[in-house]
């Protein structure tokens, strides 16, 4: 591996690797942040994709599917992990779906290395390009987005931003999809959520009041987008429990493929729509 860090004789908070994907002739970059607790964070410049975060002791906490890395295809994104959406989430505009930053291998590192208080850091960045220009209405925006991942002890850190350098107005929808690993989606709640507006995507974005006081999964396919939230909850009967808090956006997104529609996903291995809580 080569460091990106300090290369003193001390542990090195960040290092590069790579792997091999698809049918093994492509390498794929992995930067890869150890704290010195012991948790750790891998995150490939494809995409600034994160894609493995695990506790001290070694408890793999986000969802990455069992077909990886065989099934890697980079005009389709990695299935699992904490997918970059930008300039458009999901099915809300005219581009393809979750648009376009996370399947760009045109990220590049900026910084590495650890902070004072010894967590690892990286930060990619990303311009506009011919392949952004080639988006549906992005023919003359220019930009400059930026993403930040930090591995703590017990949390992991993910910062997003965005500079508009067009001098003109930019609309915009985003997320950080995040694969949360479970160990049994039906026996797992989220909650926080009580009492919130959601729009369903399954009833054509009907907003809903959510009256219960903790979301809970039946198996059936799963599609809510809760607006102005708080710190929200995954918790398991084990008593694993993940906090999710944010600022600047203030949406949140619950979903859940389900069983009966788990089959149109090719990239995800049978049974695996039990495993994650996006």
């Amino acid at each position: 591996s080569t460091s990106i860090a300090d290369p003193s004789p001390a542990a090195m908070p960040v290092t590069v690797t790579s792997i091999a994907v698809g049918d093994g002739s492509q390498q794929l970059p992995i930067v890869q942040l150890a704290h010195p607790s012991g948790a750790t964070c891998e995150v490939t410049p494809y995409g600034a994709h994160v894609y493995s975060w695990k506790m001290p002791d070694g408890q793999e906490q986000l969802y990455l599917t069992s077909k990886w890395p065989g099934c890697f295809n980079p005009a389709k994104g990695i299935r699992g992990g904490i997918p970059v959406c930008w300039p458009q989430f999901s099915e809300t505009g005219p581009m393809a779906t979750h648009g376009f930053l996370r399947r760009s291998q045109a990220w590049q590192i900026t910084d590495s290395g650890d902070k004072e208080d010894g967590t690892p850091f990286v930060t990619f960045r990303i311009t506009d390009s011919e392949e952004s220009r080639a988006a549906v209405g992005w023919a003359d925006m220019t930009f400059a987005v930026t993403v930040t991942v930090m591995v703590e002890a017990d949390k992991l850190r993910h910062v997003m931003g965005v500079e508009n350098t067009s001098g003109k107005e930019m609309v915009f929808t985003g997320a950080l999809h995040t694969y949360f690993a479970v160990g049994d989606v039906l026996q797992t709640r989220v909650s926080g959520l009580s009492g919130q507006t959601y729009l369903d995507k399954l009833q054509d974005f009907k907003p809903v009041v959510d009256s219960e006081p903790s979301i809970s999964f039946n198996g059936e396919k799963m599609d809510r987008s809760y607006m102005k939230t708080g710190p929200v909850a995954i918790e398991e009967p084990s008593g694993r429990k993940v906090v999710i808090d944010k600022e600047g956006w203030g949406d949140i997104v619950v979903w859940n493929i389900g069983e009966k529609d788990e089959g149109s996903m090719a990239d995800m291995g049978k049974g695996e729509w039990q495993r994650y809580v996006c």
